[in-house]
């Protein structure tokens, strides 16, 4: 009985942590766009947990020249223009190689 209980709590844990995020329901207070590939989001929120070295805390950085750039710079305008909600997460290594002190964008998710 000890053992299934056990086995259930850490499947519980298991399954909650799978859907933290590092942001959650943030509002675009603007979108940077620099050179070819730098893209920047900067939220209403603080991005955490994130890597020490990205000290730009409530902005997420991505490469608008991907396919998965160029998405991730249209979810965050309609985010803008219709005044919406977003969720994310970022790289937990390394920042944005273009704005070295900027989280790098991983994952985003567009919500009302």
């Amino acid at each position: 009985m000890k053992k299934a209980t056990l086995l259930s709590i850490a499947l519980s844990l298991t399954a909650s942590l799978s859907y933290a995020h590092d942001f959650t329901g943030c509002k675009v207070i603007e979108i940077i766009a620099s050179g070819e590939k730098n893209g920047h989001i900067q939220l209403n929120c603080t991005v955490n947990p994130r890597p020490n070295n990205c000290v730009a805390g409530n902005y997420v950085g991505f490469d608008k020249s991907t396919t998965e750039g160029k998405q991730y710079l249209s979810m965050a305008l309609t985010a803008f223009a219709s005044n919406a909600k977003v969720t994310g997460d970022v790289d937990s290594t390394s920042c944005s190689p273009y704005q070295g002190n900027v989280p790098w964008l991983k994952h985003l998710r567009l919500s009302k």
